[in-house]
């Protein structure tokens, strides 16, 4: 992946999980807007998409968001952000970060 456009780094123990951002891009009908979170042993890639470079972006850190909010880092290894569970990161529409379901062996 290129250099990021924006990225934002949580903490894992004294392990990083790093989610960088490229810079949405035009396509035939929208825009895509591609990015990778870099846990300590895995990486995942995928995009938003947007009619704008800024909804594209929006939709990419939504579903990073929601990605991370299931991730074992997060539900069970305290995955923060500045020291929070907040990660500061957007959600799609309504959505909290209680609307994702707690794993049995984290009940915080």
């Amino acid at each position: 992946m290129d250099q990021p456009f924006v990225s934002r780094t949580f903490a894992v123990g004294e392990q990083e999980v790093v989610c960088k951002f490229q810079r949405p891009v035009p396509g035939d009908h929208d825009y895509r807007c591609d990015y990778q979170i870099v846990f300590p042993s895995r990486t995942r890639a995928f995009h938003g998409f947007g009619i704008d470079e800024v909804q594209a972006l929006l939709a990419a850190m939504q579903n990073a968001h929601a990605y991370i909010l299931t991730s074992d880092e997060y539900q069970n290894q305290g995955l923060m952000w500045l020291g929070m569970r907040e990660l500061g990161l957007p959600l799609a529409g309504g959505l909290s970060t209680e609307d994702f379901p707690k794993s049995p062996r984290n009940n915080r």
